[in-house]
């Protein structure tokens, strides 16, 4: 297969040169961070590195890119056979907690503590190789995402306690569109840095009454 025919469809709705080579590093590989390496991998990023110490579990099936074989492996370990199979390369995985390392030029928090969220931050801000931080949070039917550049001084005040956010029953946390929506929000918002487009700051959806906000 000619591997350029693979973008043909969108040569020219993105810088393909810049996308190719463009280093991203995604923290979290649960509902939202495994369908986003996928579709980041489907867009054309090649040079991904990956961080998540969990294992698949049972009720993740439902939510998340793996299948009922993978219950009980590493997520990252999983999601390295699915983006084998799916995009045709292999992240780099690392199957730990994200833990000060160095990072990339763009990065994506996909986890689901407010305290992982402000570990990444301070890593973050020490970093000045980071040109994009975007933010990917959801409920149930809820996503908010923020995309932070480095002369951002909003952000800050987003992070509040984990205990003062909204505390969903652990039946209600989640549904498979909820984590495709985020995905396509964050794969548009890398394909608009590349581009020199102008980004958000923040994208809230919610999908029980169909309302988009931009900020």
């Amino acid at each position: 297969m000619n591997l350029d025919n693979r973008f043909i469809r969108q040569q020219d709705a993105v810088d393909m040169r810049k996308l190719s080579s463009l280093k991203v590093t995604l923290i979290g590989a649960g509902s939202i961070g495994s369908t986003t390496a996928v579709w980041l991998g489907k867009m054309g990023i090649t040079n991904l590195t990956i961080y998540d110490d969990d294992l698949v579990e049972e009720h993740n099936w439902s939510n998340q890119l793996y299948s009922e074989a993978d219950i009980g492996r590493p997520k990252v370990e999983a999601l390295w056979d699915v983006m084998e199979t799916f995009c045709s390369f292999t992240p780099r995985a690392v199957a730990h907690r994200y833990m000060d390392e160095l990072l990339t030029e763009v990065v994506i928090s996909a986890v689901d503590s407010m305290v992982s969220r402000k570990a990444i931050w301070q890593s973050v801000k020490k970093q000045p190789q980071v040109q994009l931080y975007i933010d990917s949070r959801m409920g149930l039917e809820t996503l908010i995402v923020h995309a932070v550049r480095r002369s951002s001084r909003e952000y800050a005040k987003f992070l509040h306690s984990d205990s003062d956010g909204l505390q969903e029953p652990c039946t209600a946390r989640t549904i498979c569109y909820t984590p495709l929506m985020a995905s396509a929000v964050i794969c548009n918002l890398v394909k608009r840095y590349v581009n020199g487009e102008e980004i958000p700051e923040q994208i809230v959806m919610d999908m029980t009454t169909y309302t988009t906000l931009k900020l």
